[in-house]
């Protein structure tokens, strides 16, 4: 058995045992604050698909949808193929697999240079909203407070950046039930420029309910900015 079809059977294995997995929603909206103004930036549109695919749509707080992303848990939970376009700027971003390797394409504008990059396929690798799998599927180990080790994927510098995942107190406003963790830089000379994201769930549900620090979405000067994200999932929705 190669290690990709070894990586396949264990990720079904964890979602078949993982309940939350089972049960993820159909539907969830994130509505992403400046931290340093409090101003809506965007509203975020997610979709949990049959075929293991996940499906997200950026909006103004106008309405207009202006990015939007799809992504494939296929072959891995913590690193799923995805692609992204941000219309504002161009900006395309896309992931996807090619036997054990995952082969990174990024484009800063709509007429800039496409630059490319593999890397290995490996356990602790974590792509775009992967985190959130990681969590659900090392929730006793993290509640239980022990420290996990990632490497982060940053598509716009072609690299990866290593991570500490260990449980943390919850920032001020967050639900008062929720379980946080906090995601922060190994090294320090990147914790200069990089500050820790401090995510909230919800314990009964495992639903991510707050997202606190450098977002996944460039703004129209290209620039990615640091927001605090609050979920909605379909209950809330439909009562607003």
């Amino acid at each position: 058995m190669t290690w990709r079809n070894s990586l396949i059977v264990s990720c079904i294995a964890l979602a078949s045992a993982n309940t939350a997995l089972a049960q993820l929603p159909s539907e969830v909206v994130g509505s992403a604050y400046s931290k340093e103004t409090g101003d809506l930036l965007y509203i975020e549109r997610h979709r949990y698909l049959e075929d293991h695919t996940h499906e997200v749509r950026y909006f103004s707080p106008q309405g207009e949808m202006f990015a939007r992303k799809q992504l494939s848990y296929d072959v891995s939970e913590n690193a799923p193929a995805f692609e992204q376009l941000n219309e504002l700027k161009g900006e395309w971003i896309k992931a996807s697999y090619n036997d054990d390797q995952l082969e990174l394409q990024y484009r800063e504008t709509e007429n800039g240079k496409v630059s490319s990059k593999s890397f290995d396929l490996k356990p602790n690798l974590l792509v775009d909203a992967g985190f959130d799998r990681y969590v659900k599927n090392n929730w006793q180990s993290l509640v239980s407070d022990r420290v996990g080790s990632i490497e982060y994927l940053v598509p716009s510098k072609l690299t990866t950046v290593g991570f500490d995942v260990s449980k943390v107190a919850c920032l001020p406003d967050t639900q008062e039930s929720a379980v946080c963790f906090t995601i922060s830089p190994q090294s320090w000379w990147v914790s200069l420029v990089v500050d820790p994201i401090i995510v909230a769930y919800d314990q009964s549900t495992r639903n991510l309910l707050r997202f606190t620090g450098r977002g996944n979405i460039a703004n129209a000067d290209g620039k990615y900015q640091s927001v605090d994200i609050l979920y909605k999932y379909p209950d809330q929705i439909s009562a607003n």
